[in-house]
């Protein structure tokens, strides 16, 4: 009897093990990065923490030139340290701003896409490189 017991309670156990991991993958955000492929975004925005590097950075260093001024779009990796997904829906949509500029190009996609693409952008925390 006592056998029976401990074999129900690891039995009981276990399933609810499973059912706390498969909860905590619902939960996870879904993956943007297909999106973030699909429009295009890292035709001016890199993502190094994922892999993303856009053609301008892999040949920046090799055509440097400090004489013009132009304004570099940011690498995203740690974007979810500073905006949260409502935040950054907005301004791909141009209705928020950054510094007092808005996003140079409105998002396209579908407002499904949008929310999948800026859920995932909020996860994107990784440390900021040093100045």
């Amino acid at each position: 009897m006592r056998r029976l017991a401990i074999g129900l309670g690891a039995a009981l156990l276990l399933a609810a093990m499973s059912a706390g991991a498969a909860s905590a993958d619902s939960k996870k955000a879904p993956d943007g990065k297909p999106i973030f492929v699909k429009y295009k975004c890292g035709a001016c925005h890199s993502i190094k923490s994922q892999g993303i590097v856009n053609k301008a950075d892999t040949t920046a260093a090799a055509t440097a030139d400090t004489s013009k001024s132009t304004r570099k779009p940011p690498d995203l990796s740690s974007v979810g340290k500073d905006h949260k997904d409502g935040f950054v829906a907005a301004y791909m949509l141009k209705k928020e701003t950054i510094e007092g500029r808005k996003h140079m190009k409105m998002f396209r996609g579908t407002p499904a896409e949008l929310a999948t693409l800026a859920a995932w952008l909020e996860t994107m925390k990784a440390e900021k490189p040093a100045k």
